[in-house]
């Protein structure tokens, strides 16, 4: 998650970042096949999960599970 999240904050694309983490096909795939494939979703997921760690949720992972 958080790989995902350095790689399109260094700047590359997110079919890039998707291409090495996901699914190396994904690399010469065009751009409007690309918008309709599920390892688009699953990489907004991830860099939703990884924006939200960064903006504090890590924090519920330090908490114990009494609170």
């Amino acid at each position: 998650m958080l790989r995902a999240w350095d790689g399109v904050t260094e700047g590359a694309s997110r079919q890039q970042v998707a291409s090495v983490l996901l699914n190396p096909r994904l690399k010469t795939m065009r751009s409007i096949d690309w918008k309709n494939t599920p390892e688009r979703r699953r990489l907004h997921r991830l860099l939703k999960a990884a924006r939200d760690l960064i903006k504090g949720g890590y924090r519920r992972l330090l908490r114990p599970d009494s609170e």
